[in-house]
């Protein structure tokens, strides 16, 4: 049971700086954002992509103490006229729609506060890393991935991450104009972290076929991440 929960807590800790350092780099492809990997903007981005699981949140949270029944019921009833209004725009207007900040509309119409904002994309954050980790858990049940398999991928991700965070300060001292053309002229660096890893050999074709099937997630990190469209925070 002990091993178990340590390889849970190593892939957890590696898929989160996986996804944090997909979005951090997607922010400046995209919206020309400094979003450092692990700030607070990063936090925020991440949400982003997980507004489905909104009603989950809400009820955990509820359950948790930490947002009244009615509070809950108006975060949901929101949620759900805006869901709606959507239904009834044009392709053009959904994708400008996309671009806004439910939880800041939230904000806006007093429904929610600054802290209960936090607290809702902290538990959404929460909530994907056990998904994310549960995934993962399968695989090494399964055989997919052994004890140095986790070696390679977490010294893998621990140098990527260096890397990128480089990068990314890098980006930060140049024009919109130049960043534009860096990501034009680089277009490689907007594979998916699994792809960069079997093309760099740390894992094989029929691993990343199979942590893709686990998590379907990352497959989902690099169509969303390239679209980065802020509509959660």
């Amino acid at each position: 049971m002990k091993n178990r929960k340590t390889d849970r807590n190593i892939f957890c800790a590696i898929l989160v700086i996986c996804m944090t350092l997909i979005v951090g780099i997607s922010a400046f492809a995209d919206n020309n954002i400094a979003a450092a990997p692990n700030s607070e903007e990063a936090l925020k981005s991440n949400a982003d992509h997980h507004k489905q699981y909104l009603e989950d949140a809400v009820t955990k949270l509820m359950q948790e103490g930490k947002l009244s029944t009615d509070k809950a019921e108006r975060i949901l009833e929101f949620k759900k006229k805006k869901l709606e209004e959507r239904n009834m725009l044009t392709k053009e207007q959904k994708h400008q729609m996309k671009k806004r900040s439910l939880l800041s509309e939230m904000k806006q119409e007093g429904i929610i506060t600054d802290e209960e904002a936090q607290i809702i994309r902290l538990k959404l954050h929460e909530m994907k890393e056990t998904r994310l980790a549960d995934g993962m858990q399968g695989l090494v049940d399964k055989g997919v991935l052994t004890p140095k398999d986790i070696d390679n991928i977490r010294d893998y991700m621990v140098k990527t991450r260096e890397e990128r965070k480089a990068r990314i300060e890098k980006l930060k001292a140049m024009t919109p104009e130049e960043r534009k053309v860096y990501f034009r002229e680089n277009k490689k660096e907007r594979k998916d972290i699994i792809t960069k890893m079997v093309d760099d050999k740390v894992i094989t074709e029929k691993q990343a076929e199979e942590i893709r099937k686990a998590v379907p997630e990352l497959n989902r990190s690099k169509s969303k991440g390239l679209k980065q469209n802020r509509t959660l925070h």
